[in-house]
């Protein structure tokens, strides 16, 4: 099974973000990016 760890970022307040490491897209919250990659990107993890 194919896994995509986002790249976590922090700001200089010390909020965390989540990078998509495919398209480069931020995100807040880590459901967000969690919605992101199951849409965007889910054909990855689809087996046929």
């Amino acid at each position: 099974m194919m896994v995509m760890k986002a790249i976590k970022i922090k700001d200089r307040d010390g909020e965390v973000f989540f990078k998509c490491p495919r398209c480069g897209m931020v995100f807040r919250k880590s459901k967000d990016y969690i919605k992101h990659v199951n849409k965007a990107h889910g054909h990855l993890f689809r087996s046929t």
